[in-house]
């Protein structure tokens, strides 16, 4: 009975805390209150009010219009606006006066708004008659009609969809989870066992409330046990938790980076920010930087995977309407690019908002009033293709979506599970979270790597514990994890790549592991547990089973990857004995053990042919170490036909270009690189199935477009005869070699100039200054000086700028004029200071933006981008 007391005493404080906040009086007093909040858009306090009013007095269509329109644009009761509107439309007149508690009449609107109640109520054919009611009688002008228009489509879309539900189990969270206050915002990690959400309950920091009665927004979080039970939730950290309000938006997927919104305060709208996860606590706040806030309301984001894309929400102006879906990429500076508008198959005129981009880095779910929605937000889903380009977005169909809004939707890395928030009936309270089972969903093809350092029984984890993965091929570092406080770690692999786990505490590493990942085209998860030895005892972390361990894989070629089934292993130990086994189906053996100091061989034999033979040793490994050695039974993938590439290079004129060298350059990995003949020709380069090209071709300073040849599908043998041409080729093959003359007999060489000169100089990023101590600079000058003495020389600059987006310019185009710009600039005071003539020097300038398009990859791939920022010069 006591805990019954304590629990009635705060809510009649509330209620009487309310009740003192409305006016006391009449039927016109709690009206004209009711009436001024909604100028506010204060639904609930208005509803508040005008309740008191319609309990006084309930007859008139004015009351319940007013009732209805504020159930219609509550968050959680929409469906008691029918009622009311119901009745509204039974005294409708064309001479309302708003605000006035005498009038009895409720304006035309009502039958739109009733329209609208229908439709949230599944009453899909008598909504689409007050639709169509409404827009027949009052819808005068182009505007409303139009909106009415839009509203029947999203009728007769939800009959259809509600007709064809797809097949979805939905499971509330619990009440570890919920409460009696509103829960909304989920984030998890991708092993979802972290939660991150918002909550608006009275333990909020600082306790304040808003105008509507809700306590301010806090953020939470909650673990998964071993026993898939839910923690309850904690205030998530002081460094992001204020008196104001703050609200969860979304959580990489290993877990170290949470994305925040936060209220900017009056008239400022909202920014979002970024916290990363140190081991111990969350960081504090940090904006993002470049354009991405603004003085408009930024509402959502996420960070690709590999956290190089970042997708931002904000009504500013400039888009296709209200909120729009806007990308940065990252810079190799380490900032954001300016913001980029993701263009009309995303956006439309009509909100958008809750953007996702789901581990796999191709598919991207967000919620939008526009597209083909059956009311309200809805949830779609669009997927990136091999050119960077997001398809026409599809409806995520009924249940997931409903005549109301659904705005946040965030899903499980295989694509099966869905986390959101909903007032479903029968929850805790006014919101709550649910998870979403949906059984027909198509596996995403990913890995999922999902680690748990376990301490020793009584201790707690190690507070500098850090795990390091490494690309084994490249060296390059994937990512740096700390664990969560219970133990846990996850991150996505992408396929196809052997990788390195290094577990260190203070620096110092106390446990190695190789993985690989193969190219299955299924989702895999991968766990791993480490068991750690009593901390107090040993003085330093160490793990509970110390091995060294041989995981064998057998592959086809480097190339495709393919594992090959049941090969037979022999592992040679130098100076001692032959260790037999086979492989399974896929290809692996894991768990062989290894004798510490010891050098070894390994190869692999199936179907008569034997691998390749490799050399490894387990000399001075300390500690735990799982080692990884991959066989490949074909030093190259097995070709049964010929595929030779016959090139011609040409100029302009199609004349053939001696000389022209030309680069052949595969999607994996090779590369070939030769000279022209006599005839411009370059014949026999041997080319690989399944394999796309770029082919280039470069004389004289001058360089053709790229020539894309595809052998994919290509199953006999097949000739490629192509021609390229270089559009300013000068060096035109003659038929007799070195008489000076073109084929007309007029004389080669420009005017009196001279024979030409070359410059070229590779700009670092961003920069367009060059090194004027470099030795091809002094002969360009020099050069130039002697020709302004006997003539007026063209000086011809071409620039460009790669497609890695510019932090100091407004666009690359901008950054490659500049480049072209400035070197005119210190061509003519070079030139002036050396005593030529400037003035007479001829300047012809062509700037471009060229190069592969920008994958925030600058640390592995910033050699294919620096080739594109060049300035070249030709002076004749």
């Amino acid at each position: 009975m006591k805990k019954r007391l304590l629990f009635i005493l705060p809510v009649l404080l509330i209620f009487n805390l309310l009740k003192a906040q409305l006016p006391s009086g009449s039927y016109s007093d709690y009206f004209r209150e009711g009436s001024f909040l909604l100028l506010e858009e204060n639904f609930d306090m208005a509803l508040k009010n005008f309740t008191e009013a319609y309990n006084k007095d309930s007859s008139s269509a004015n009351i319940n219009f007013n009732m209805g329109y504020c159930y219609l644009n509550s968050s959680t009761e929409k469906g008691k606006a029918e009622r009311y509107l119901a009745k509204a439309i039974t005294n409708v007149s064309k001479a309302y006066t708003q605000d006035n508690p005498a009038e009895k009449s409720a304006p035309p609107l009502a039958f739109f708004y009733y329209a609208r109640a229908l439709h949230i109520n599944y009453k899909f054919d008598e909504a689409l008659k007050q639709y169509t009611y409404f827009e027949d009688t009052y819808a005068k002008d182009k505007a409303t009609r139009k909106e009415v228009e839009y509203y029947k489509m999203q009728c007769q879309y939800a009959k259809t969809l509600v007709s064809a539900p797809i097949n979805v189990e939905v499971k509330n969270l619990g009440d570890s989870i919920n409460s009696e206050y509103p829960e909304y915002s989920p984030a998890l990690s991708a092993d979802e066992r972290t939660i991150i959400y918002t909550t608006c309950r009275p333990t909020t920091t600082g306790g304040e409330k808003e105008p509507n009665g809700l306590y301010n927004e806090d953020i939470v979080i909650a673990y998964k046990d071993d026993n898939g039970n839910w923690t309850k939730p904690v205030s998530i950290s002081p460094y992001i938790n204020s008196s104001g309000m703050e609200a969860s938006i979304n959580l990489t997927p290993d877990g170290q980076t949470l994305i925040v919104y936060k209220d900017a305060g009056e008239g400022g709208g909202g920014n979002i920010y970024y916290s990363t996860w140190d081991g111990k606590d969350w960081s504090s706040l940090q904006a993002f930087g470049s354009d991405i806030n603004s003085k408009y309301h930024e509402s959502h984001a996420c960070l690709s995977a590999d956290g190089n894309t970042l997708y931002f929400v904000s009504e500013r102006p400039g888009g296709f309407g209200g909120r729009d879906i806007y990308r940065c990429v990252k810079l190799p500076n380490g900032k954001w690019s300016l913001a980029q508008n993701m263009g009309g198959v995303i956006n439309t005129e009509y909100d958008e908002d809750g953007v996702f981009i789901h581990p796999d880095g191709v598919t991207m779910i967000f919620a939008s009033r526009g597209h083909q929605s059956m009311g309200g937000f809805d949830i779609f889903f669009s997927t990136m293709d091999e050119d960077k380009k997001f398809s026409e977005p599809m409806n995520m169909g009924y249940p997931i979506n409903t005549p109301d809004d659904d705005i946040f939707f965030v899903t499980s890395p295989d694509g099966k599970r869905g986390y959101f928030s909903s007032a479903k009936d029968g929850g805790y309270g006014e919101k709550d979270i649910y998870q979403m089972f949906i059984p027909d969903a198509k596996e995403k093809p990913l890995a999922l790597f999902k680690g748990h350092i376990i301490p020793a029984d009584g201790e707690n984890l190690p507070e500098d514990l850090m795990i390091v993965v490494t690309d084994k091929e490249t060296g390059e570092i994937v990512g740096t994890y700390k664990p969560k406080q219970n133990g846990t770690y996850s991150t996505i692999l992408p396929p196809n790549k052997n990788y390195n786990f290094s577990y260190q505490s203070n620096g110092q590493e106390f446990y190695n592991e190789d993985l690989y990942v193969s190219n299955d085209i299924s989702y895999q998860e991968i766990k791993k547990e480490i068991n750690l030895e009593p901390v107090k005892l040993l003085g330093h972390v160490a793990v509970k089973t110390k091995t060294v361990s041989l995981n064998t894989i057998v592959l086809n070629n480097p190339k495709d990857k393919q594992a090959v089934p049941n090969a037979n292993i022999t592992l040679t130990e130098k100076g001692g004995s032959d260790t037999n086994y086979t492989v399974d189906e896929k290809g692996k053996k894991e768990g062989t053990p290894l004798a510490n100091d010891k050098q070894y061989t390994i190869v692999a034999e199936a179907n008569g042919k034997k691998s390749n033979v490799l050399s490894f040793n387990t000399v001075g490994v300390k500690g735990s170490k799982v080692i990884n050695q991959i066989l490949y039974m074909e030093s190259k993938p097995a070709k049964t036909f010929d595929l030779p590439l016959n090139l011609t290079v040409v100029n302009k004129q199609r004349k053939p270009l001696e000389g022209a060298k030309v680069t052949v350059t595969g999607n994996d990995g090779s590369r070939f690189e030769g000279t022209t003949d006599s005839k411009g020709r370059i014949t026999g380069i041997d080319l690989l199935p399944e394999v796309n090209y770029d082919v280039i071709a470069e004389k004289d300073g001058e360089t053709s477009d790229k020539l894309l040849i595809t052998t994919l599908n290509t199953k006999a043998n097949k000739a490629y005869n192509k021609t390229i041409t270089i559009k300013g080729g000068s060096a035109v093959v003659s038929n007799n070699h070195g008489n000076g003359n073109d084929n007309n007999g007029n004389n080669a060489q420009h005017a009196a100039c001279g024979k030409p000169v070359y410059y070229k100089y590779n700009f670092a990023y961003d920069k367009n200054s060059t090194d004027e101590n470099q030795q091809s600079w002094n002969n360009l000058i020099e050069s130039l000086v002697t020709m302004t003495k006997s003539c007026s020389p063209t000086v011809k600059i071409l620039s460009s700028a790669s497609q890695v987006p510019t932090h100091s310019f407004k666009n690359n185009h901008e950054l490659a004029e500049s480049r072209a710009d400035k070197m005119e600039e210190e061509i003519k005071a070079a030139v002036a200071a050396k005593g030529g003539d400037a003035g007479k020097l001829i300047f012809e300038k062509h700037a471009a933006v060229r190069g592969p398009q920008y994958m925030g990859d600058w640390d592995t791939g910033r050699e294919k981008y620096k080739a594109f920022q060049y300035v070249k010069v030709i002076a004749k």
